[in-house]
């Protein structure tokens, strides 16, 4: 079984990459012309998202350079001891719903500190499955489409991303 998935995932693109050009000749469409159009349309999607990327990069930079998040954590940890939750979850609970990749560096950090079966790790690792970067996703989302006016969207993922958030703790908690 391990030698058939070895041989898909590095047969995967030649395969498809056939089977479109092969589906193309088939139909007789201009797959050249629409390769070059998709790809041009890919570039200027590149170029609209990269603002939008730039100051997420330099926001999460100014965050953690700044140490506004260990503030926070000295300041929350009180709170957190009551609630029992683990200290070591708060950076996490702030950086995920800025940044996907951030989050990871922060997940790993925990589990070869306290351990992928301790209390913390397995909450870091449904908190990082379950919990969406929604600050990410409405910058990217909202500024590529030129959406004006975000209405609800804010408020329904800070929502969903604390309900997120509390259901893995309480999930964790009984696991």
């Amino acid at each position: 079984m391990t030698q058939v998935f070895t041989f898909l995932s590095v047969g995967f693109l030649p395969i498809m990459s056939a089977i479109i050009i092969g589906y193309g000749l088939w139909k007789h469409a201009p797959i050249y012309d629409y390769f070059i159009e998709g790809a041009k349309n890919g570039l200027k999607t590149a170029v609209e998202i990269l603002p939008f990327l730039i100051g997420i990069f330099i926001a999460i930079n100014s965050l953690t350079s700044s140490g506004i998040l260990n503030l926070i954590d000295i300041l929350l940890a009180p709170v957190l001891t009551v609630l029992d939750v683990p200290a070591q979850l708060l950076p996490l609970m702030f950086l995920r719903a800025i940044s996907g990749s951030g989050s990871l560096i922060i997940l790993q950090d925990i589990l070869e500190n306290v351990g992928p079966d301790s209390y913390a790790g397995r909450v870091a690792c449904v908190m990082t499955g379950g919990c969406e970067t929604i600050i990410y996703v409405l910058a990217l989302y909202f500024g590529v489409t030129k959406v004006k006016q975000m209405r609800h969207a804010l408020k329904g993922g800070l929502i969903g991303y604390m309900t997120g958030i509390i259901v893995s703790i309480i999930i964790c908690k009984f696991i």
